[in-house]
């Protein structure tokens, strides 16, 4: 008998292509008749500017049904991967190549992870690759159970990677030899994608597909504390889908997630509570400064969240209902943009739109990472971006 889990890359690009899109998503507006309404795009006065400093192609267009990856800024370079199995390290200053590689048939499914002198990633073949930071070079590979769907993340001599089939691993960051193994029992219909674990100060925390967030010890893989944050809910397999699939988002002694179903929360990991819970849900990875979380919900509403209380501040319903990427906070504004290859600029302070900006044909893919008043990012053509966000006055 074929297992749900391995039908469900097959079925879930037909049953949710409404709900979901790689990079954003929202539902369709339907008038009376059940037409689709085509939102009006919204009229911005811009009072910005964006300034793209380089951009480099790695050499293959992102489509639909290829992995999402995100880059990663570590010290003065970026690391990034494509789908097509590159590998690559630039210049964080000009986007010049410092090394390129590429895996020889794998295609590339989750990535990339950084850290402790290697560059990190996992293919659909289960195999978690490591690569030396400094030339490109392949230190270790490790064969898994089944496809890897998140980020492996590296924190001293441990490597975290999770796979499909619902099992979490620890590595050993020397020579990739599993150290323990830890696996959850799946759902019988789960989003296609996982979370990516955190791993800091020696404990790992991970969302799984049935709805609950553990803390594990990262020597051994031993269980500290497991909270159930969001709960099936509905008379149907898809109204009751309740993945954490958003990236845990760690500040301080807080663990910020967000699940499928209409919550966010806030875990106080040295009480190990939930210190608060905000009612708005969302796919897509969370941004934050000082005081407030930033939040692209599942119709394409852009949030700004009180980190103190999880009160929400405003919301700015513009792009309701197109395919808008995950928030990026730069400075005093928050950025996003949306399927039809615009970038959009929020003003933090009252959450109006201030500036609307063209990326030409492409759209961003994955997790922008910022610097600054700079954003790095990978588009849908297959390049790496540096773009400048600055104020016209």
């Amino acid at each position: 008998m074929i297992k749900m889990r391995w039908i469900l890359p097959l079925i879930l690009p037909l049953a949710l292509s409404l709900l979901l899109a790689a990079c954003g998503g929202g539902s369709k507006k339907t008038d009376f008749f059940g037409e689709e309404q085509k939102p009006s795009k919204p009229k911005v006065q811009s009072s910005t500017n964006t300034k793209r400093n380089w951009r480099t192609s790695l050499g293959k267009k992102i489509g639909s049904g290829d992995a999402v990856l995100s880059p990663v800024l570590f010290g003065e370079s970026i690391y990034a991967a494509s789908p097509n199995g590159r590998v690559y390290k630039v210049s964080a200053a000009n986007g010049k190549p410092e090394w390129q590689t590429k895996l020889k048939k794998e295609a590339v499914s989750a990535g990339v992870g950084v850290g402790g002198g290697l560059v990190l990633l996992g293919t659909n073949q289960g195999i978690v690759y490591a690569f030396k930071q400094n030339d490109g070079s392949i230190a270790w590979q490790a064969q898994l159970s089944s496809e890897i769907l998140a980020s492996p993340v590296i924190d001293g001599d441990i490597v975290v990677a999770r796979t499909a089939d619902g099992r979490v691993y620890g590595l050993s960051a020397y020579d990739g030899a599993v150290q323990w193994s830890i696996s959850r029992q799946l759902p019988k219909l789960t989003l296609r994608g996982e979370s990516r674990p955190v791993l800091a100060q020696g404990v790992v925390f991970t969302g799984f597909s049935d709805g609950n967030m553990a803390a594990l010890e990262a020597k051994t893989g031993r269980a500290l504390w497991d909270f159930p944050i969001s709960f099936p809910r509905g008379t149907n397999e898809i109204d009751r889908l309740s993945d954490v699939d958003t990236n845990p988002l760690l500040v301080g002694d807080f663990l910020y997630v967000s699940s499928y179903q209409e919550v966010t929360h806030a875990l106080d990991i040295r009480q190990q509570r939930i210190a608060w819970s905000a009612g708005v849900s969302s796919f897509h990875s969370l941004a934050y400064d000082a005081a407030f979380l930033y939040v692209t919900d599942k119709q394409g509403v852009v949030h700004q969240v009180d980190r103190s209380n999880g009160n929400k501040v405003w919301s700015q319903p513009a792009l309701q209902f197109y395919s808008v990427s995950a928030p990026v906070s730069v400075g005093p504004y928050v950025v996003v943009s949306e399927g039809k290859g615009n970038l959009y600029v929020i003003r933090k302070a009252d959450g109006e739109l201030v500036g609307k900006h063209k990326l030409g044909a492409s759209t961003i893919v994955g997790e922008p990472v910022v610097d600054a008043d700079t954003i790095y990012f990978l588009d849908s053509s297959g390049s790496l971006q540096s773009l400048s966000v600055v104020n016209k006055s």
